[in-house]
């Protein structure tokens, strides 16, 4: 969604957006949803309610972020009813044992003077010894050297993995084999560690080299083995990476990252074989397409849908975020046939988005299915922009227009309020409401007037991608830094998969994919391996890399 890390929505002359806001005595007939949320956050920033109503509302939230959990305590005491009350210095030695070990995290405890750690390390040594060795630890010059050497590795995971990326670079050391193999016995957070060594390679380049190594423990997750063969891929260890990518893709669960790892330890060992099993998945990813097209083999899992009735047989509102909830509540106790027999029903053009989600649910998401909706909307595009917003519209809500995200974005191009109503005001629409982002002509016109304002500093797919989920800021600091994109032996491969923010990394890679099938189903010759060439030429992908 654009401009996901940049809700302003404080900023917001509120008054003009409650067309269709929902009252107190109407949500509480709404099930509990994250529907429901949205639209008891509009009513707290619209403020009719009592202080009685908002406290029965907070009892009836989903799921609580932190927008919502911000309008809540201006209204309420949400603190009011919970045993354990939020820490500061000055009460934290007077907190019971319980609520200290539930509490108490690194980056609290860090900037205490030594006396405070040391009193909370001697309070907790009885109760939670793991606690209190973390916070003793953190009384040491060289914390991570300390625990290394007296093998705390739970505790150094956390602190590691809990750290600002400033105190993390205190790991400037090699780590022992032996220290190595016991944080293996912690698959989880010795993930997040390796990713993050990995990921941010410059700042441990000793660390680096002790992760050159083959694990011992069969229950590493894929990703940790994945990341070891990208630091060893690296470090021209083709041997190593092989090997360790052979273990992440059998341990891999989903099918896109078993073909990610296949093709890289194609990379690693040149055995073409592997290729032949990429381009036999049935996920549509980068991967398999690229290795489809070394093998000049084609797709054959993908149908594009034209409705086949003009109208509905089911009585369904596209616009109302409780017609798709109370949808997929009934379907989870469906069987095949059922579905089968709901989803005749949705065969038009106002349900085709609907319909693409219950044939793709049926084939198990192997087979997959790619529709054009609304398109009387996009007749004034091109190819590239209309493949443009199709790609990313599939990716954000797969067409969905009543579609609300967890942190409200809205719609089938998925925008939050505040740069809806951004759009909104610079198009001089009067009256607008956040629902109309519901209506697919808003939201495709919106998403048309934001891609004109990426495009004038992105001009490839995927970097306008990543800058459509993680923001332009985002995206122009990863591109101006210049250590992503270059020219390399395993480029761009490489660059796409050390890109930080994992969720716009695998945004980037699904658009991507979308892009290169609707480009092709429009008419347009282009081929995926064209595409990611481009990626390491600035002239034809970005203005952040031009050179005076």
């Amino acid at each position: 969604m654009p401009f996901k890390s940049l809700f302003l929505l404080f900023f917001l002359c509120i008054s003009t957006l409650f067309g269709t806001a929902l009252n107190y005595q109407e949500l509480t007939t709404k099930p509990r949803s994250i529907a429901k949320d949205y639209y008891i956050y509009r009513l707290l920033l619209e403020g009719n309610a009592s202080k009685e109503e908002i406290g029965d509302l907070y009892m009836q939230v989903n799921r609580l972020n932190q927008n919502l959990k911000n309008q809540f305590a201006k209204k309420i005491d949400i603190n009011a009813n919970q045993t354990c009350k939020p820490l500061s210095v000055n009460n934290a030695l007077k907190s019971g044992e319980e609520c200290l070990v539930k509490l108490l995290t690194p980056q609290f405890v860090e900037p205490l003077d030594i006396a405070m750690k040391t009193a909370l390390a001697n309070k907790l040594r009885q109760h939670n010894n793991f606690t209190a060795n973390w916070i003793s630890a953190l009384n040491s010059k060289k914390p991570f050297r300390m625990m290394e050497q007296k093998l705390l590795t739970e505790e150094f995971l956390k602190v590691f993995n809990q750290m600002p990326a400033s105190y993390k670079k205190k790991l400037n050391f090699p780590l022992t084999k032996e220290f190595l193999y016991q944080m293996e016995l912690l698959p989880y957070p010795y993930e997040t560690f390796v990713k993050y060594i990995v990921l941010n390679a410059d700042d441990f380049k000793k660390p680096l080299k002790s992760l050159l190594y083959t694990p011992k423990n069969d229950a590493l997750t894929h990703k940790t083995l994945f990341y070891l063969g990208i630091n060893a891929l690296k470090a021209n260890d083709t041997a190593l990476s092989s090997t360790l990518f052979e273990k992440a893709a059998k341990r891999a669960y989903f099918r896109s990252d078993m073909d990610k790892a296949l093709f890289f330890q194609y990379l690693s060992s040149g055995d073409k074989d592997l290729l032949k099993n990429i381009g036999d998945s049935f996920d549509i990813n980068i991967y398999s397409l690229y290795a489809r097209e070394m093998l000049n083999t084609t797709t054959k899992n993908i149908t594009f849908l034209s409705p086949s009735y003009k109208k509905a047989a089911h009585k369904f509102d596209m616009q109302d975020p409780f017609e798709w909830y109370f949808l997929l509540n009934k379907i989870q106790g469906m069987d095949k046939d059922e579905i089968e027999l709901l989803a005749v029903g949705f065969d038009a053009p106002d349900t085709l988005p609907v319909y693409a989600f219950l044939l793709t649910r049926i084939a198990n998401y192997k087979h997959h299915y790619f529709i054009i909706p609304y398109e009387e909307h996009l007749k004034d595009f091109d190819a590239k922009r209309k493949a443009l917003i199709l790609s990313i519209a599939r990716q954000e809500s797969g067409f969905i227009t009543s579609a609300v995200s967890a942190s409200y974005a809205l719609g089938m191009m998925q925008f939050l309020p505040s740069v809806a109503s951004d759009i909104a005001a610079k198009q001089n629409i009067k009256d607008f409401d956040w629902d109309d982002m519901f209506k697919p002509e808003t939201a495709y016109n919106f998403a048309d007037t934001h891609l004109n304002y990426l495009n004038k500093y992105l001009y490839h797919p995927l970097f306008t991608a990543y800058a459509y989920n993680g923001g332009i800021g985002y995206t122009k600091k990863m591109l101006s830094d210049g250590k992503l994109f270059n020219s390399g032996k395993y480029e761009p491969f490489l660059s796409i998969e050390l890109l930080q923010g994992e969720e716009s990394r695998e945004y980037g890679k699904k658009v991507l994919a979308n892009y290169l099938i609707y480009m092709q189903h429009l008419g347009e010759k282009i081929t995926l391996k064209e595409l990611l060439e481009t990626l390491t030429k600035p002239a034809q992908t970005d203005k952040f890399r031009q050179k005076d």
